[in-house]
């Protein structure tokens, strides 16, 4: 099946960029996430990087992917022990602009819930619904090389029977884009060949576990795939692609991205966890969002608990879709942390959702001025919240 690589306007029901934009950015600063530029500004002054080594590159995507860890270690964000989640709005030309959404310090599948939760209702608040996403895990390090050694064997085993595009790769070294390449062409090797998800280790499995349960519990549509695969040099564990049908019984590539904590690691020699999602996206007609007022939100959301933790996005939604304004930092581990956090923004209400909460489809609702509170039901929960007066 062939792959287009740009969403394109009269794939939504937008009848621009601009518009398409405004509809993204309400979803994107929803989930509490703030322009790139914000971000860095709020962290030390850029200071020279010299790279320890250069990472090799498979896809355009790790390019872009490259450009902007470098942004992030010259500002002192591995040294930050609080998750950031950040995005960025580029114009590629004439034809083609992306929106990327960003969550960096979190080593958690956590991290990768946020950018799924965010990137999937980015899809339908645009009227993208027979989406899927594609999903592959590499791994950590080990089993990473594992997968390689393998991968690198079978294709020397073949040798003979790829066709030239795919054994020049292979002669140059280039072993993971010698399969890009056969898996893009539906190559009968490719299909045959070994699976990354095999030879993940205890931990990498886990990993992609804790992935595909939050995935489950947003109602997500996936699909385990294989060959979604980059340079070792960029990712680890998750790989994604969220995918569309189009009219010709093809599919476009709506959104790519997964963690990408190698890069970090490769050129810098620095710890940087970072989940990121690209979406490449047409330009036609208005082509930028409409000014944005940001409004404080009057709520704070915090969990404790991985019940909660797993729940969260499927409230976060439901307040959404009721129109109902909420801050979180669903990222941050600690629930000491969390309400910190909601001191700091000074909202007059936090809703709490413990081990118990989740199980019972309720939350806490604390006043922040006399600590007061009171147990709602998930389904009462976006008119109490609308009914207090804040």
């Amino acid at each position: 099946m062939k792959k287009n690589s740009m969403l394109q306007v009269n794939h939504t029901n937008c009848s621009s960029t601009g518009e398409l934009l405004d509809h993204s950015l309400d979803t994107v600063e929803f989930y509490g996430f703030n322009p790139l530029e914000v971000t860095l500004k709020q962290h030390k002054p850029a200071r020279a990087l010299k790279p320890k080594a250069t990472p090799s590159f498979v896809i355009p995507l790790e390019r872009k992917l490259a450009t902007l860890t470098k942004s992030l270690v010259a500002h002192g964000l591995h040294r930050g022990a609080t998750p950031q989640c950040t995005y960025q709005l580029e114009n590629g030309g004439t034809k083609v602009a992306s929106l990327s959404l960003h969550v960096v310090g979190s080593t958690s599948a956590i991290a990768e819930g946020m950018v799924l939760a965010t990137l999937t209702n980015i899809a339908r608040e645009n009227g993208l619904r027979d989406y899927i996403v594609h999903i592959n895990s590499v791994g950590d390090k080990e089993s990473s090389a594992r997968y390689i050694r393998e991968l690198t064997t079978y294709l020397r085993t073949h040798l003979n029977d790829l066709p030239g595009y795919a054994r020049d790769e292979m002669q140059s070294g280039n072993i993971v884009r010698a399969f890009t390449k056969l898996a893009e062409k539906q190559h009968e090797l490719a299909g045959e060949a070994p699976n990354p998800m095999e030879y993940l280790n205890d931990e990498s499995r886990a990993h992609l576990r804790n992935v595909l349960e939050y995935t489950e519990n947003m109602g997500i549509p996936y699909e385990l795939n294989p060959t979604i695969l980059g340079s070792s040099d960029c990712w680890q564990h998750t790989l994604f692609e969220l995918r569309i049908p189009d009219d010709g019984g093809n599919h476009i590539t709506f959104a790519r991205g997964g963690r990408h904590d190698s890069l970090a690691q490769k050129t810098f020699r620095v710890e940087l966890p970072v989940v990121s999602v690209v979406i490449e996206h047409e330009i036609r007609g208005r082509t930028k969002p409409k000014r944005r007022m940001r409004v404080d939100p009057k709520f704070f959301f915090a969990q404790l608990g991985p019940q909660a933790k797993m729940k969260s996005f499927s409230v976060l939604e439901h307040l959404k879709t009721s129109g109902v304004p909420i801050a979180q930092q669903v990222a941050l581990e600690s629930i000491g942390d969390q309400l910190q956090d909601a001191e700091t923004r000074s909202v007059p209400y936090t809703v709490i959702m413990g081990h118990k909460e989740a199980l019972e489809d309720t939350a806490i609702v604390r006043n922040m001025h006399d600590r007061s509170q009171v147990v709602v039901t998930l389904a009462q929960l976006p008119g109490y919240l609308k009914r207090l007066k804040v």
